[in-house]
């Protein structure tokens, strides 16, 4: 219905439904599956609670995620990979740029140890708090290809401002 509807990307184990709803990697896995099946393009969101980085857990977590959630399909098609610590969304806080860039980089590690022959150009989107105060600063990271917002674009100014850090 979504591809029907024109959509071209669908989000899959956005990291609230992992973290309140219980949504395990499997099953991220599975609906990745389907929108490659509708030809639709997944992005697989990833990303540590407040209690697994207090833990020194989160590049663990997030890479456990990672490797469970992607199908091995993502060698022949595209998909999007997006970090976003589930701590971040919507709470006004923000992981540091040395936090983000430590994460982003595991991240495409992973994805190239994976998938050799296209792990370096799939894109890794950075979602948590992206906002008009900081998207310019996020953005230049190494590995971070563009932003997953969320509130930030409910005003068209903010929006915009974080477009343009593009």
């Amino acid at each position: 219905m979504l591809a029907d509807a024109g959509a071209q990307y669908v989000i899959v184990g956005h990291s609230e439904r992992r973290a309140d709803h219980g949504e395990t990697s499997e099953m991220v896995r599975a609906k990745a599956e389907a929108a490659l099946g509708a030809s639709l393009q997944p992005i697989i969101c990833v990303g540590e609670t407040e209690a697994e980085r207090d833990a020194g857990t989160a590049e663990a977590v997030v890479e456990s995620q990672l490797l469970a959630s992607i199908p091995a399909a993502a060698d022949q098609h595209d998909v999007v990979v997006a970090y976003e610590p589930v701590w971040a969304i919507g709470t006004g806080r923000t992981p540091t740029i040395a936090e983000i860039s430590q994460m982003h980089s595991r991240i495409r590690a992973i994805l190239i140890e994976r998938f050799p022959a296209r792990g370096a150009s799939i894109k890794i989107l950075y979602g948590g708090s992206l906002k008009p105060t900081n998207a310019r600063e996020i953005l230049a990271v190494d590995h971070v290809n563009g932003g997953l917002v969320g509130g930030a674009s409910l005003l068209a100014k903010d929006f915009y401002t974080i477009i343009s850090a593009i």
